[in-house]
């Protein structure tokens, strides 16, 4: 466990002098940390549609699709997994 703290304290460090500029490199560091933010951003809203196109609820109330495991999709064990449910 203390090997991982470590570990993580100097990327941390890392990040941080980064962001601040402290080395040449800042300008790619910040390039590619924006690209990876913003490409994640992307891929979560494609999913978000993705799930909310898929089960939309029809005038009556009821859902329109009719697969048995419908609750099984990615977005739904994500939330199940987030929240220990």
């Amino acid at each position: 466990m203390k090997r991982k703290l470590v570990a993580w304290m100097i990327f941390l460090v890392a990040i941080l002098f980064l962001s601040l500029a402290a080395t040449p490199y800042s300008r790619a560091a910040d390039a590619a940390l924006i690209s990876f933010r913003l490409s994640l951003i992307v891929i979560l809203s494609i999913l978000v549609v993705r799930e909310r196109w898929r089960y939309r609820r029809d005038p009556e109330g009821g859902e329109t699709h009719s697969s048995p495991d419908a609750g099984d999709t990615f977005l739904r064990r994500c939330r199940r997994w987030y929240r220990g449910e």
